[in-house]
C-alpha cells in the first residue's frame, strides 16, 4: 500500500482528539518532568487568515515543544491572541466601509466599533485554531490569553505603574512619525519595520531664501517635502564646513563649497563663479527673509522672535549631498525640533489629526500637507525664489499597516523614556542566545539607538492609558487596577463596564489635590506594548516567577523592532534589572512566493494554510518548511518542490516500517522477547547490524545537537541521510537475502535482524516526531503499539532517544566507509563497461594500503554482496599478470582516495544466465508490488515467456534460485504466451521484451 498522507493525517487527528492526547500530555508532563522550560506565545494578530509564512513559525514552535516535552520537560505551551490595535481597527474599518477615523466616530461610534472589533477577532480566531489543528500544533487553546480582556489589561498596567514610579512614563511634546491614513502616531521602532521603506516619487526642489538686507544674496536650499516650507523657522549649516558665495547672473548664492560644481551641473548652470569662501560658523545668526509672511499671518508673528528665521550651526548637516544648507521645520523634523528646543525657538505645527493645515497656516488652511507641495512650488515661482522643480525616486518610510507615506509631526504624546535605561536594555539583550550572528547584530544595533518609546495612540480599540488629569489644577493620577478605578469613580459604573473606550472615558474621579474633576487622557496604548506585556500579563504572579525568563521564543525577523523589542523594554522596566524576559530568541526569515516576491494581496500570491492543507499533507508541509533552508533565511515557498523530495523521504520512512513489519510478523517476531540484548547475547548480530546501530548513535547525537542550535534544516538533513541512505539504500540490501528464506535453521538470525530494525526504526520515528507528528503517530500505533501493547499510548509520551555509547563503534564505521567507497568505485567501473549492477562478475582485485586492505578484508562478505562479485582478491601492488590483462582490455579499473579496483569483465554462460535471472527477477518483484502482494506472500507459480532459445538455455539452471528470490513455489519458462492461460504483463528487457504472469 502506498504512503497516503492525507488519509493518515485525518485518522491521526481523530485519534488525538478522541483520546485527548494533547491535554493528557500536558497534564502528564506537569506532574512528571525533569524540569520546567518557560514559554510565552508570541500572539498572532487576529486581523486576517493564517498563511504559509505564519505556519512556518508555528511549525518551528511545535517542533521545539514536542522535542523538549519528549526530553522530559514541562513547557507551558499555551496559546495567546493579539486582539487590539491598528491592525484590527483597519480591518474593521474596511468591513464597515469607513474611510478614516473621523468618519468612523461620526457614522459608527466607539461603542459599536468596539463590538465589531470583538466579532472580527472571533471570526479570525476560528481560522487560526483550525490551521493549528490541521498543522498538528499541540498548543493548549483552552489556556489561551487574550490581550483585550480586562484581567490582561490590568496586569499590563503594572508595567506602566513601575514606569510611572521610576519617572520613565511622561507626557511630552515631541516630533513623532504619524500616519495620515490611520490618524495616529507610530513609535520609532515601527517606522523601521521590514518592508516599511518603499521607493516613492517625490518633488526634488531647489529654492532660495533671500538674506535680509542684502537684496541680491540668497541661501540655496534643497528639499523633497515642499510643504515643510510652510512651517520653516530656521536654516542650518555645518559650523566647520567651508561655504561659498557663488556668483550666478546678478545674484550671489550661499552654499557649501564642496557641492558647488555638482549642484551647478545638476541645475544646468555653466556661467558661475565662487567669489568668497568662509566657515559655516560665520553664518550663525544671519537673518533671512521668510517668503510667505503675507500668506501665513502666524509666520509674520513668529518672525518677530529674535531667533526665528535665522541661521543656526548644527553638526548633523550633511555637506556631502544637496547644498549644505538645510531648512529646519521644528514641527516636522526630529533634528529640527531638537535644534529649536535647545535654543528656545517656538515650534510651529499647524496640523489637525488628518494632517491638514489648520487655520494657523493661513492661505494653506484645510489643505492636506502633501497636497500642498504643488502650491508651495507655485508660490515660490511667483516670488522668483524657485530655482528648479523636478522629481526624485527614493526610499521613504510608509505605515507598516496602511502603507500611507508617513509624516513627522510635533504632537503631545506619552512616552516611555527607555532612552534613560538603554544601558540596562542593551546589557540584557547581550546575554540572550540568538543562535545566528546576523539577526543578533541586527537586533543589538537597533537597540543601541536607544530612542524614547512613544506609547500613546489616538485610536479606539486598545488598552487605555490609565492616567487621569485634573481639569482645574492639571495634576495627574495613575490608576493601577479596575478595583481602584471603581472605588474612585464619582458615578456608579454601568453593568457592561469594561476597560475600553468609550466606557472608561465616562469615568470621572476627584482630584485629591484641589478637589477638581479629573478626566482620563484620551489615548490608548501602542499595540506592541499590549502584546509586549504578555510575560507578566498572561501569567499569575506564581507562574511568572516559575516560567519567566522563558527558555526560548521564535518569531519573524521583523520582530527585532516589534515583539522582541517591546518584551525586552517592558521587562527591564518591570524588574529594574538588566535581564531579558527570554533566554533565547530565534528570529526566522520571512516566507516569499516561489519567485522570491513578498506575499501580498495585491500580487494575489498569498497561500492560505487552511486551503492548502485541504489538498496537501501537513507532514510534508512541515518537513519542507523546516528542511528547505536555515530558519533565518528568507524562504521561497514552491508547492511543486514541496511535493517532491519531502514526499520521497517520508514515503521511505513509511515503506521501511512496512517492510519491517511484514517480514517480522511472518516470522512471529516478539519485541518483548526478541530484544537487542537477546540478539547481542546470542551472538546473532553481524557486522552490518552493528554498523547500523553505531550509525544510529551518531545520528541521535548529531541530530539533537543541531536542534539545540536551531539548525533545523541541517538536523533534518542528517535524519534524511540516515533513513534514506544508511537504512534504506545500504543496510536493507545487505540483509535482504537473509530475510527471504523460510529456513528454520536461520530463524534466530532473521529475528536478530528484526530486533535491529525494531530498535533503529523506532528510534528514527521518535527523532522524526517533532517535525512530522502525523506519520510518526500512525506508524507508532499501527506497528509498534500493536506489536507491544506495553508501550505508551502515544508516540508523544515516549522518551527522547539518547546515544548509547556501548553501541558506538567508530572503527567499524570507518571500515564500512572504506568498504562503501570501494563499492562506489565498482559501480563507477561497471558504468564505464556498461555492466548492470545486477549482473554478477567473477572476480575483483582491490589495490590499497595495508591499513585499508585490513578494513576491507574484515568486511569481505558484505563487499561481495554489495559489489555483486563471486570473489575478491586484495593486494598492495598490482600483479603483473593482471596488469597485462588490464592492458588487453579484459579488466577495467577505477581509482579514488588511494584505492584502486580492477574488475574482470569477462562473463561466461554461467554469469550471463545469473545476470539474466536477476534482470527478470527484478521485473517479477515490480509486478508483485503492482498486484498488491506483500513481501511475505508466497506465489504459486511465476510464468516467463518471450525469451529466445539462447536466453532460455542460459536461464534454466537458475529457475529454482529465482523462485526463492521472488518468493514463488516455482518458475516456469514458456516459448510463447499461448502455452498457459494467464494475465500476461509486458516488460522491456534491454532491446527485447519479456512477458511475465503470476498464478
Amino acid at each position: 500500500m502506498d504512503y497516503r498522507p492525507l488519509e493518515i493525517e485525518r485518522e491521526i487527528r481523530e485519534f488525538w482528539e478522541k483520546n485527548h492526547i494533547q491535554e493528557r500530555l500536558m497534564e502528564h508532563r506537569e506532574k512528571s518532568n525533569i524540569g520546567v522550560l518557560g514559554w510565552v506565545e508570541g500572539p498572532p494578530t487576529l486581523n486576517g487568515i493564517p498563511h504559509v509564512g505564519h505556519a512556518r513559525g508555528r511549525v518551528m514552535k511545535d517542533l521545539w515543544f514536542r522535542w523538549r516535552t519528549m526530553q522530559g520537560y514541562f513547557v507551558p505551551f499555551w496559546a495567546g491572541w493579539d486582539c487590539q490595535g491598528l491592525p484590527v481597527e483597519l480591518e474593521v474599518e474596511k468591513l464597515l466601509g469607513v474611510r478614516n477615523k473621523r468618519e468612523l466616530l461620526e457614522r459608527v461610534g466607539e461603542e459599536r466599533f468596539v463590538e465589531e472589533c470583538k466579532k472580527t477577532i472571533m471570526r479570525y480566531h476560528k481560522e487560526w485554531v483550525e490551521a493549528d489543528r490541521k498543522l498538528g500544533i499541540f498548543i493548549d487553546q483552552k489556556k489561551a490569553y487574550w490581550t483585550y480582556k480586562d484581567e490582561y489589561i490590568e496586569r499590563e498596567w503594572q508595567y506602566l505603574k513601575r514606569a510611572w514610579e521610576q519617572g520613565l512614563l511622561e507626557e511630552g511634546y515631541y516630533v513623532v512619525a504619524y500616519c495620515p491614513g490611520c490618524q495616529t502616531s507610530l513609535s520609532s521602532a515601527e517606522v523601521g519595520y521590514e518592508g516599511s521603506y518603499v521607493e516613492v516619487e517625490d518633488p526634488s526642489l531647489y529654492f532660495k531664501f533671500r538674506i535680509a538686507d542684502k537684496p541680491d544674496e540668497y541661501f540655496l536650499v534643497w528639499t523633497t517635502m515642499p510643504f515643510t516650507v510652510v512651517t520653516d523657522l530656521m536654516l542650518a549649516v555645518h559650523p566647520e564646513a567651508e561655504y561659498a558665495k557663488v556668483h550666478v547672473g546678478n545674484e550671489k548664492w550661499v552654499m557649501v563649497k564642496q557641492r558647488v560644481e555638482p549642484v551647478m551641473q545638476e541645475l544646468g548652470i555653466k556661467d558661475y563663479a565662487v567669489v568668497e569662501t568662509f566657515l559655516g560658523k560665520s553664518l550663525e545668526g544671519v537673518k533671512y527673509d521668510y517668503p510667505f509672511k503675507d500668506l501665513i499671518p502666524k509666520q509674520a508673528e513668529l518672525d518677530k522672535h529674535p531667533l526665528v528665521h535665522r541661521v543656526v550651526c548644527e553638526d548633523f548637516v550633511d555637506v556631502n549631498t544637496a547644498t549644505g544648507v538645510v531648512h529646519l521645520s521644528p514641527g516636522n523634523g526630529e533634528e529640527d525640533f531638537v535644534a529649536a528646543q535647545k535654543r528656545g525657538v517656538p515650534v510651529f505645527a499647524p496640523f489637525d489629526d488628518e494632517v491638514k493645515f489648520t487655520s494657523e497656516a493661513g492661505f494653506f488652511s484645510g489643505v492636506f500637507a502633501r497636497d500642498a507641495d504643488a502650491t508651495v512650488i507655485e508660490e515660490l515661482r511667483k516670488r522668483g525664489l524657485l530655482v528648479k522643480a523636478d522629481k526624485i525616486r527614493h526610499e521613504y518610510p510608509t505605515c507598516w499597516r496602511s502603507h500611507h507615506k508617513l509624516v513627522w509631526l510635533a504632537r503631545r504624546e506619552y512616552f516611555l523614556r527607555t532612552d534613560r535605561i538603554n544601558d540596562k536594555v542593551v546589557a540584557a539583550a547581550e546575554k540572550v542566545e540568538y543562535f545566528f550572528e546576523a539577526p543578533k547584530n541586527r537586533f543589538l544595533s537597533f537597540l543601541k539607538e536607544g530612542k524614547p518609546w512613544c506609547i500613546s495612540r489616538e485610536r479606539v480599540w486598545g488598552a487605555p492609558l490609565p492616567i487621569w488629569v485634573c481639569e482645574k489644577c492639571g495634576t495627574k493620577t495613575f490608576i493601577a487596577s479596575k478595583k481602584e478605578l471603581v472605588e474612585k469613580a464619582l458615578e456608579k459604573l454601568p453593568p457592561n463596564f469594561e476597560l475600553h473606550k468609550p466606557w472608561i472615558d465616562w469615568i470621572r474621579i476627584k482630584c485629591e489635590k484641589c478637589g477638581g474633576i479629573m478626566h482620563r487622557e484620551p489615548f490608548v496604548l501602542d499595540t506592541w506594548h499590549n502584546s509586549g506585556a504578555s510575560p507578566y500579563a498572561r501569567f499569575t504572579d506564581e507562574e511568572f516567577g516559575k516560567y519567566v525568563p522563558v527558555a526560548f521564543l521564535t518569531e519573524g525577523i521583523d520582530q527585532t523592532r516589534g515583539w522582541a523589542n517591546s518584551l525586552l523594554l517592558e521587562h527591564v522596566i518591570l524588574t529594574g534589572r538588566a535581564e531579558a524576559p527570554y533566554k533565547a530568541f530565534l528570529f526566522q526569515g520571512l516566507t516569499q512566493d516561489a519567485k522570491g516576491r513578498k506575499m501580498s494581496k495585491s500580487l494575489g500570491n498569498i497561500i492560505e494554510v487552511n486551503k492548502l492543507l485541504e489538498k496537501a499533507s501537513a507532514d510534508i508541509f512541515r518537513f519542507y518548511m523546516l528542511r528547505k533552508c536555515s530558519p533565518i533565511d528568507f524562504m521561497n515557498f514552491d508547492l511543486n518542490e514541496m511535493n517532491r523530495r519531502p514526499y520521497q523521504v517520508l514515503a521511505t520512512l513509511y515503506h521501511l516500517n512496512r517492510f519491517f513489519v511484514q517480514n517480522a510478523e511472518y516470522d512471529n517476531f516478539n519485541p518483548q522477547k526478541h530484544t537487542l540484548r537477546w540478539a547481542k547475547d546470542g551472538g546473532l548480530l553481524k557486522k552490518p547490524d552493528l554498523w547500523l546501530l553505531s550509525k544510529l548513535q551518531k545520528t541521535i547525537s548529531d541530530y539533537t545537537a543541531r536542534l539545540e542550535k536551531c539548525e533545523f534544516n541541517v538536523a533534518l538533513a542528517e535524519l534524511e541521510e540516515f533513513v534514506v541512505e544508511t537504512v534504506s539504500r545500504l543496510y536493507v540490501p545487505m540483509i535482504r537475502k537473509e530475510l527471504w528464506t523460510d529456513d528454520p535453521e536461520t530463524l534466530n538470525r532473521r529475528l536478530a535482524i528484526y530486533a535491529t530494525l525494531w530498535h533503529v526504526l523506532k528510534m528514527a520515528l521518535l527523532l522524526f516526531n517533532p517535525a512530522t507528528p502525523f506519520i510518526c503517530e500512525a506508524i507508532y500505533q499501527k506497528i509498534y503499539r500493536r506489536l507491544d501493547s506495553t508501550l505508551p499510548e502515544s508516540v508523544n509520551f515516549e522518551k527522547w532517544p539518547e546515544p548509547d555509547l556501548s553501541l558506538r563503534d567508530e572503527a567499524l564505521e570507518e571500515a564500512f566507509e572504506k568498504m562503501l567507497e570501494c563499492v562506489s568505485l565498482v559501480y563507477s567501473a561497471r558504468q564505464k563497461a556498461k555492466l548492470k549492477r545486477r549482473w554478477p562478475l567473477r572476480k575483483m582485485l582491490v589495490v590499497a594500503s595495508e591499513r585499508d586492505l585490513k578494513a576491507l578484508q574484515s568486511l569481505n562478505e558484505v563487499l561481495l554482496e554489495l559489489a555483486n562479485m563471486k570473489e575478491v582478491e586484495y593486494a598492495e601492488k598490482l600483479p603483473e599478470e593482471v596488469k597485462a590483462e588490464v592492458d588487453a582490455g579484459r579488466w577495467i579499473e577505477a581509482s579514488e582516495k588511494g584505492i584502486t579496483i580492477y574488475l574482470d569483465i569477462h562473463r561466461d554462460e554461467t554469469l550471463l544466465g545469473e545476470g539474466l535471472m536477476r534482470d527478470i527477477a527484478r521485473r517479477v518483484q515490480s509486478l508483485r508490488k503492482e498486484l498488491g502482494y506483500v513481501p511475505t506472500d508466497i506465489l504459486e507459480t511465476v510464468h516467463v515467456a518471450g525469451l529466445d532459445e539462447e536466453s532460455m538455455e542460459l536461464l534454466k539452471p537458475y529457475v529454482d534460485e529465482m523462485a526463492g528470490l521472488v518468493r514463488a513455489k516455482k518458475v516456469q519458462l514458456h516459448k510463447g504466451q499461448n502455452e498457459v492461460e494467464a494475465r500476461w504483463h509486458e516488460y522491456p528487457l534491454d532491446d527485447k521484451k519479456v512477458y511475465i504472469a503470476i498464478s
